[in-house]
């Protein structure tokens, strides 16, 4: 993968992992909703109301997690004074 070396194009390919990250903490709340929705369909279409709040809380963290991750890793590349050249 030769194209990965070029210092550019890496920070091109981190700021898009960034963007993506920032996007799904932004969004967290609204796709742990639909994320939770599906779920709700899946198992039938009822549900304890604390079993449904729960699985939201676990969506919408879930979500938040990975958005960290994807935010930090973008970010760290970014910044990263260590460029192989």
């Amino acid at each position: 993968m030769n194209f990965l070396k070029d210092p550019n194009k890496m920070r091109f390919i981190s700021l898009i992992v960034a963007v993506i990250g920032l996007f799904l903490i932004l969004n967290s709340p609204r796709l742990g909703s639909i994320s939770t929705s599906s779920w709700l369909r899946s198992v039938g279409g009822s549900e304890d109301s604390q079993k449904y709040l729960q699985m939201l809380e676990g969506y919408i963290d879930s979500y938040r997690v990975i958005g960290s991750i994807f935010l930090f890793t973008g970010l760290f590349s970014i910044l990263n004074k260590n460029d192989n050249k």
